[in-house]
This record gives C-alpha cells, sequence and structure tokens, in this order.
C-alpha cells in the first residue's frame, strides 16, 4: 500500500520572510495599538481562511475592512485600510532545516510526497528553484487548480489523482486542520512559532505521528 504524505508550504518547508502579519503588526503598533503579535496572527488568519477560493494571484483573497472588524477596530479608518492593503509577501525566502532533513528522511524510506499549497506564481518558482520538487509525487498549487485551503477539495484532488495521504501537515490550523480533516484526511499542525496550544514544533517531531521505518 502506498505510503503518502500531504506537505503544506510556506512556514513549513519554506519561511517567506517578512510575513505579512508582521509588518501589519508593526503597522497597527504605529498607529497606537497593542495588539500583540499573536492575536494579530490569529485574526489575519482567520480573515483569510473565511474564503474557499483564490483572488487574482491564486491565494486567499484579504479583506482588510473584516480583518479590522475581527480586531474590534474601525473597520472604515481609511488610512488604516489604505496602509494596510499596500502590505505584501516577503521577498526573502529560506528553507527550513528541519524541512530539509524531512524530505531526505521520508523519500529514503519510501514516502511518497505531496504539496498542497495556497500559492501564487512565484511561491511555485521559489519551490522549484529551491531544487525542492525532486522529493514530490505530485503538487497542488491553489492559483493552478482555482481552490484554496480550507476547501476541502484542494485536497480531495490528492485523493483523486494519487491516494488518500497518511495526514497532511500545515503550520496554519484554520487552514490545513480544518481542510484535511473536512476531507477526510487526519492532520497535523505544525506550530512553529507557539500560537497555538497544540501540534509539533518542528517536522523532526513527526516520528510521534507513526512515521516509522
Amino acid at each position: 500500500m502506498r505510503k503518502i504524505i500531504s506537505l503544506d508550504m510556506g512556514d513549513t518547508l519554506l519561511a517567506f520572510k517578512p510575513r505579512r502579519y508582521e509588518l501589519i503588526h508593526e503597522i497597527l503598533k504605529d498607529h497606537g495599538y497593542s495588539f500583540s503579535l499573536e492575536h494579530v496572527y490569529k485574526k489575519y488568519v482567520k480573515t483569510l481562511a473565511k474564503h474557499h477560493f483564490p483572488d487574482k494571484h491564486g491565494v486567499n483573497p484579504f479583506d482588510v475592512r473584516d480583518f479590522l472588524y475581527e480586531l474590534g477596530l474601525n473597520p472604515r479608518n481609511e488610512e488604516l485600510v489604505k496602509e494596510i492593503s499596500k502590505v505584501g509577501r516577503g521577498e526573502e525566502v529560506d528553507v527550513y532545516e528541519d524541512a530539509l532533513e524531512f524530505l531526505e528522511y521520508a523519500r529514503r524510506e519510501g514516502y511518497s510526497l505531496v504539496l498542497v499549497s495556497n500559492s501564487t506564481p512565484r511561491g511555485k518558482e521559489v519551490f522549484e528553484k529551491l531544487g525542492l520538487k525532486k522529493y514530490f509525487d505530485l503538487t497542488v498549487f491553489s492559483f493552478e487548480v482555482g481552490l484554496v485551503k480550507p476547501n476541502p477539495k484542494i485536497f480531495s484532488l490528492v485523493t483523486q489523482k494519487l491516494g488518500k495521504p497518511l495526514f497532511h501537515v500545515g503550520d496554519i490550523y484554520e487552514m490545513d486542520v480544518k481542510g484535511a480533516k473536512n476531507a477526510g484526511i487526519p492532520a497535523v499542525l505544525l506550530n512553529r512559532f507557539g500560537f497555538y496550544r497544540e501540534g509539533v514544533k518542528s517536522l523532526r517531531d513527526l516520528e510521534k505521528f507513526e512515521i516509522q521505518k
């Protein structure tokens, strides 16, 4: 029986820095708001996870006014809306050390790997340029399939094309865990930054989830 593991890309395999929510956090601080980074992150991903279909860039639409509403701020604060709307995604990209270790281990032990990523075309380009494509039997990018996590249909594409994964690993509970589980796939939360009260801190910890020889 084929052993398949599904993986997210951003902040699971790759770190895109600076992170968008970090820049937004700085803007809010400049405007006198003392929200913690964790609080801003939670409201940011909650806003993104309301959408199951991509925007013109191929990723989850980000409604700034809805985000401000989630924070309890005035969504009609035009100055703040304008500033936050200009925030893009980080240009600096690094591969996590534990990600390379895990990919090498999984392939060595005979696992089939699948990537399921909410990604722009640039994300795919970076993924391939960094040499990660060689580890994967299948890649599913949101901008190519017209679906974004947490839409369970993006995970169902994997089952249809390759078979049902043992589990999916990703860093956003609202998208990766909920989306995979709604598609009938077990999920492991990668909690690198301690924003959640569950999950694993590193891909090195996946042995706890029965990755064995």
